[in-house]
């Protein structure tokens, strides 16, 4: 990764960072806003309560003002019988009546019905004053003293009068409490309020500073997983420039098989051309040579060794193209060929050599692979053969589900596996001391069965045996 494109994706992030915190400040922000409007509207409803028992207290001392005046009008009147008294007392009978309604429809809309008990006792007790004060007038008009001076020492007017007092007193002491119980709310609001605000600034703080601990932990971890990019970076380029290297060697590599195979198809086949050229020449000039047992034997193996020039010409061909040719091979046929090619060495160790092919006669294989194989186990047999009893090699096909078995036996000296289990098919590994023991045999068998696709396990014990087990898929891989 570039360093331009890191302080890109650094600077991205960055970006995302910053709009975070704006938006978790902006989330602080909106609910306590929302907690101070609901406070807001606590504080507007106690003060609406307060200023309506502010009214209905002013309303309530009008009305106790207005009868207080009503009656000095009244008495002013009745002592000293001049008409300049009556006009107070209309005046304030009138504006009485209108403070009344006011209060009445008050009380009736804001307050509960407790209230509304007290105004109507006390709009009983005005009219039941009225009443008297009236009476008392119309007294004095009708110049009736002696009773007018009865009416007012019976104290019936003055008790009305207190009653009237105490009732509104009462009504006022209500209100007043309702004021100072809506002001304790306010009082509490404003505390909400100042509280709210500084827990919720610690939050908005406290919220701040572990973002940016948390983000600045965590630019660490990127900055970090940046430097391992850059790191795996530089390992893929440097494999990349290894599989150039590996490439180029390749290419050094097939042309050096394609000079292999030219000397193989030209430089080789010439000489076997001439051998086989000579057997036939040999054949037509004396037959009786020609019916002698190494002079066949020669003409066997040159015969079998061209077959297998050019089935090696085809499969290094193969192999450069990168493909493998499947064909449909025959076990028995396959076995012969290699009995054939190693007739001496079989006749010279008394090896026996049967075949049971009757569960799965063919396969499809890559015909010198399965040579290879054969002959590879077959020669291995016999190379490693117990000089204590006769050589026997035994091997058979079985048809498994969608895969040929092909098992292969002898009973040589065999292979101590606890010991040499993990090797057995390592290049160069040998397991006895024969001077023609290379390490290579085993090691194809198993290379060329993996590449078609199959698999091999052995077992073995010193001194009894071996077998081969060969696992073919006759499924398309």
């Amino acid at each position: 990764m570039k360093l331009n494109t890191r302080h890109q994706l650094q600077h991205i992030y960055s970006r995302r960072t910053v709009q975070l915190l704006i938006l978790i400040i902006f989330t602080a922000v909106l609910i306590n806003g929302i907690f101070f409007f609901h406070l807001i509207r606590q504080n507007k409803d106690s003060l609406r309560k307060r200023e309506q028992n502010e009214k209905a207290m002013l309303l309530t001392r009008r009305i106790l003002g207005n009868m207080k005046d009503a009656e000095i009008g009244e008495r002013g009147y009745i002592l000293t019988g001049r008409k300049k008294y009556i006009m107070p007392y209309t005046r304030a009978i009138e504006v009485v009546f209108d403070n009344q309604k006011r209060l009445t429809h008050h009380i009736t809309r804001y307050f509960n019905a407790e209230n509304g008990k007290d105004v109507i006792l006390l709009n009983k007790a005005i009219a039941e004053k009225r009443t008297e004060l009236e009476r008392t007038i119309q007294l004095k008009n009708e110049h009736k003293d002696q009773e007018v001076l009865e009416e007012i020492n019976s104290d019936l007017g003055e008790n009305q009068m207190n009653k009237i007092r105490e009732i509104c007193n009462n009504m006022l002491r209500d209100f007043y409490e309702n004021i100072q119980t809506e002001d304790q709310k306010v009082s509490e609001t404003l505390t909400r309020t100042k509280i709210s605000l500084l827990f919720f600034s610690t939050i908005v703080i406290l919220v701040i500073g572990i973002m940016s601990f948390k983000l600045k932990k965590r630019q660490t971890k990127i900055t970090d997983l940046f430097d391992a990019l850059e790191q795996q970076n530089s390992r893929l380029l440097l494999h990349q420039q290894e599989l150039r290297n590996l490439s180029e060697t390749f290419s050094a590599r097939n042309s050096e098989l394609e000079h292999f195979t030219h000397i193989i198809s030209h430089d080789l086949r010439g000489p076997l051309n001439n051998i086989q050229a000579l057997t036939i020449i040999l054949e037509e000039q004396d037959q009786d040579k020609a019916n002698d047992p190494a002079f066949k034997m020669l003409k066997n193996v040159s015969t079998g060794l061209f077959h297998k020039l050019d089935d090696l010409i085809i499969l290094l061909k193969q192999q450069k193209d990168g493909l493998l040719l499947r064909e449909t091979i025959v076990f028995a046929e396959l076995l012969e060929e290699v009995k054939t090619n190693h007739k001496m060495q079989i006749a010279n160790s008394g090896t026996v050599i049967e075949a049971d092919f009757s569960e799965a006669g063919e396969v499809a294989f890559a015909k010198i692979y399965m040579q290879s194989i054969l002959q590879n186990l077959v020669t291995n047999a016999i190379k490693y053969r117990d000089p204590m009893r006769q050589n026997q090699v035994y091997l058979k096909t079985h048809q498994k589900e969608n895969a040929v078995h092909l098992v292969i036996t002898d009973n040589g000296k065999g292979i101590d596996l606890n010991k040499y289990g993990s090797e057995i098919f390592g290049l160069f590994k040998t397991f006895h001391t024969e001077q023609d023991s290379h390490g290579i045999g085993l090691y194809l068998v198993k290379k060329q069965t993996i590449e078609m696709g199959g698999s091999i396990t052995v077992k073995s014990e010193a001194g009894v045996g071996t077998t081969f087990t060969i696992v073919i898929p006759t499924k398309a891989i």
